[in-house]
């Protein structure tokens, strides 16, 4: 197993960082939301700050209630957990899904709940209790096609609900889990490729680049030629795979990743939230605007401000200051995360630790680049910052996940 040195630290000392540092974002997201919903005429519980204060509540005491539960307990349930939630996620086609379009949402009477977002958890279980096995050879590529097909599974299903965005993390969180266990980079390098060639195919000198890279690190790869011969055409096949790809795509989904590339080229339509966005964050400044004073987000000419595009408010209201502050604080848990995991005597804590910091540095870095308009939109939403019950809920599951498998008690 792959092991990083970074910092010489007791555990439980890690341990009070990541309350210190989570307890921060949380209060940074608490105020961006408290200014976004000032002129809102509703008692405080009904606005977006006080809802998400009582899930934030709620997320807590789930994360103290899953410090307590022995570790044994968790990996016996790995498997177990990860198909109750292959169910769940299929479940809002059937119980009582309200939208003929999204059917992500299970409706259980007033509450409304997104079993997508806690299959991210059992993902990393099924994936780290089987790389924890003994006899496994991680270095074989026999090895990677198990945890492999427990992420394309439910993948599949959740692409179809349609979200991109958690298809997005789902497929993401695999390669840090499989490179922290010890698997060989050139075979990490190869179940990537394929991903890559699709989409640099939509320019034709990206595709050329690529097409070349890959020939480079095929031939220094010391492989069977044969192997390197239909790896090689497989990818370049896949470059005439992508006009089919991007004909199922939905047309709101095409339109996000063109505005990627251009977001003037549709200023009112599919551009309209990057441009406000980066009007927002721009019109900062150094020390931002105040609490309460900035223009785009109290004229709401910002849309969705207190969820996917939080960030924006935070660099309108506290400048470039703020920015670099909340960056600071997810580098700042991410170093710690990874030092946690380091330290773990047995692979299957830290496997479970690197999975958890695998989906918040995906959610954050994904939501920061598409707010400046490097990302195409997702709809991923900001940790600990943005509103939402279900992903604040499976925040703190994280967290605690991390305060129980990174606790000194014995194994």
């Amino acid at each position: 197993m792959r092991r990083i040195k970074l910092l010489n630290t007791s555990v439980s000392n890690l341990n009070v960082a990541v309350v210190v540092t989570v307890g921060l974002l949380c209060l940074a997201g608490l105020l961006a939301l408290y200014s976004a919903s000032l002129n809102i005429t509703a008692p405080f519980f009904k606005k977006v700050v006080g809802k998400q204060l009582i899930w934030m509540i709620f997320g807590a005491i789930c994360m103290i209630s899953i410090i307590f539960i022995q570790r044994k307990t968790l990996f016996d349930a790995a498997y177990i957990g990860y198909w109750i939630g292959i169910v769940l996620i299929i479940a809002p086609y059937f119980i009582g899904v309200s939208d003929a379009v999204a059917k992500r949402w299970v409706h259980l009477g007033p509450f409304q709940f997104q079993p997508s977002e806690l299959m991210k958890i059992w993902i990393i279980f099924a994936i780290a209790r089987y790389l924890s096995k003994t006899e496994l050879v991680i270095s074989d590529f026999k090895s990677l096609i198990v945890p492999l097909l427990l992420v394309i599974l439910p993948l599949a299903i959740v692409l179809r609900q349609p979200d991109l965005g958690t298809s997005i993390i789902y497929l993401m969180l695999v390669f840090p889990i499989l490179f922290w266990a010890g698997a060989r980079l050139y075979h990490l390098f190869i179940i990537c490729a394929p991903v890559i060639s699709i989409i640099t195919a939509f320019s034709f000198y990206s595709f050329f680049i690529w097409i070349v890279l890959l020939l480079v690190v095929l031939y220094f790869s010391k492989e069977k030629l044969w192997l390197a011969i239909v790896l090689f055409v497989f990818n370049l096949s896949l470059g005439f795979v992508t006009p089919v790809i991007w004909n199922n795509l939905k047309p709101y989904q095409q339109n996000r990743i063109m505005t990627m590339f251009n977001i003037y080229a549709d200023p009112q339509g599919s551009g309209y939230q990057v441009i406000q966005s980066q009007t927002a964050i721009g019109s900062g400044g150094l020390f931002g605007k105040g609490i309460g004073h900035g223009t785009q987000t109290h004229l709401k000419f910002l849309p969705e401000q207190h969820n996917d595009f939080i960030f924006s408010v935070v660099g309108e209201e506290y400048g470039f200051a703020g920015v670099i502050f909340i960056i600071c604080l997810f580098l700042i848990l991410f170093l710690i995360l990874i030092n946690q995991a380091y330290h773990q005597r047995d692979r299957f804590s830290s496997l479970i630790i690197i999975g958890v910091t695998s989906i918040l540095f995906f959610h954050a870095a994904v939501n920061i680049g598409m707010t400046i308009g490097l990302l195409p939109v997702t709809g991923l939403p900001l940790p600990f910052l943005s509103y939402g019950g279900s992903f604040v809920i499976t925040c703190f599951l994280l967290i605690g996940l991390v305060l129980n498998f990174g606790s000194e008690r014995p194994r």
